[in-house]
């Protein structure tokens, strides 16, 4: 019996509903099902793929070869799944990685590889090599350590374009403690370098005055060498100018014995004993008086040479 409260439209609804058939009204239930699970096939069908990405499927939990590119797609219901894959990665090699690695490969092969080079760096470096001298270097060891390993199982198809890493907060209890190191270490640096410089200048003053010594003692090298080539150079042309003197002497004495040689040879055959008795005769000729004696004077035997003997010794006078 109905409320007389609600009026006269639910009691209207319900003579309608008892006055159908009953093929009527399954057939209304039939439709309002089939509206329901094709709304539910469309809904779990029906996807979008953003920009940027691509779609890959499982059916039935065994990955497919198709890709979709972004836009709207739609798939097998209630037994395919797509998932989305930054687009970034080559096209041939997404579903080899996909399938040894699974759609989470970002975290896995990625993410997670970071995490551990950078733990690795972490403990075989000291706080102030993580956190100063070495910060940057940080980057790009991570970097090609994950490249490496990436490369390493899955050959190619995923390349990191960038990292970026940057620097974690430390606890301040930390952070003043390492600063209060900080001060010590620096201090004590400034104290090596202090003693560093110190060692280095004393070893440049010891250098300094071994090359002083060195070109002091190459320059008094020199100087005797060029005094003992400059002795060598005035003995050598004291040598050279006696030869010089001592050849002319010598052409000098040849060309007089040469010219005493020619004047012999000349006189030899100018005074001829012959021409030596008429130059004589022609100077006896002009004396009135004339006295010789025999063989035993010069004059006697130069006579008797050129005469002949005339017979006994003796003085003779002739007269003019």
């Amino acid at each position: 019996m109905a409320d007389p409260e609600d009026g006269p439209f639910p009691e209207c609804r319900l003579n309608f509903l008892t006055s159908l058939p009953r093929w009527a009204i399954g057939l209304i239930v039939f439709l309002v099902l089939g509206l329901i699970v094709t709304i539910a096939c469309l809904a779990d069908s029906g996807h979008k793929i953003e920009e940027g990405h691509v779609g890959v499927y499982f059916v039935n939990g065994a990955l497919r070869q198709t890709i979709s590119h972004p836009g709207v797609h739609f798939m097998t219901p209630f037994v395919s799944r797509v998932e989305q894959v930054i687009s970034s990665v080559d096209a041939d090699k997404l579903i080899k990685i996909i399938r040894k690695f699974g759609p989470r490969f970002k975290e896995v092969l990625v993410f997670d590889r970071i995490s551990e080079e950078l733990r690795v760096f972490c403990a075989n470096h000291t706080i102030d090599e993580v956190y100063n001298t070495m910060f940057l270097d940080i980057v790009g060891n991570v970097k090609s350590q994950v490249e490496s390993n990436i490369f390493r199982l899955v050959e190619d198809g995923i390349r990191i374009l960038n990292l970026v890493i940057p620097k974690p907060d430390i606890p301040s209890d930390i952070a003043l403690n390492y600063k209060q190191v900080k001060v010590q270490w620096t201090e004590q640096l400034v104290a090596t370098q202090q003693q560093k410089t110190e060692r280095i200048r004393k070893e440049t003053e010891k250098i300094k005055a071994v090359l002083d010594a060195e070109r002091n003692k190459a320059v008094l090298e020199i100087t005797i060498q060029e005094n003992i080539l400059q002795k060598e150079g005035e003995k050598n042309i004291s040598l050279i100018n006696n030869e010089i003197q001592a050849a002319k002497e010598k052409n000098i004495a040849d060309m007089k014995f040469y010219t005493q040689q020619q004047a012999a040879k000349a006189n030899k055959e100018l005074y001829s004993p012959e021409y030596v008795k008429l130059e004589l005769a022609k100077h006896l000729s002009h004396n009135t008086k004339l006295f010789f004696s025999g063989q035993e004077s010069m004059l006697g035997s130069l006579f008797q040479n050129i005469f002949g003997k005339t017979g006994d010794s003796g003085a003779k006078q002739i007269a003019g």
